[in-house]
């Protein structure tokens, strides 16, 4: 498991149910896999500094789905310890929900024409590494 800067969460939380909107739990630190099949969040209370986690994974279909999320952690150790636990390194994908359409892949526009900006987005970049490492760009608070 390694950190997840926080330019690369910001993209990923888009992925959370409600988005950035994590109310008075933000954010103090992010974690990946090393297949890239899941990525966790630790979250503090600002009331009671309890630590929250959070816990996405890919499913066959490439959406990422919420596998965990777990209150009440006294200290991020735990809360990170019960993030590794949760991203079931070196399996599968999660199964896709029985009744539950396969979302089509998001390149596959089929006969639409995509936006300019969507054409822009698609294209590799061998600038996305600069993401991750923009000066003044907010960062996740250090473990504590």
């Amino acid at each position: 498991m390694h950190r997840l800067p926080r330019p690369i969460f910001d993209i990923y939380a888009l992925s959370l149910p409600r988005g950035h909107a994590l109310g008075d739990r933000p954010p103090v630190e992010a974690w990946q896999n090393e297949d890239a099949l899941a990525w966790g969040a630790v979250t503090r209370d600002v009331n009671d500094w309890s630590f929250e986690i959070l816990v996405m994974r890919r499913r066959e279909d490439h959406v990422w789905v919420m596998v965990r999320q777990e209150q009440g952690f006294s200290d991020s150790t735990d809360a990170r310890t019960a993030i590794e636990s949760s991203m079931k390194e070196r399996t599968r994908p999660e199964p896709i929900p029985p009744s539950t359409a396969r979302r089509p892949a998001l390149h596959d526009v089929q006969d639409r024409k995509p936006s300019e900006i969507f054409m822009l987005l698609a294209r590799p970049s061998h600038h996305v590494g600069g993401l991750a490492t923009q000066p003044g760009l907010p960062r996740l608070s250090q473990p504590g």
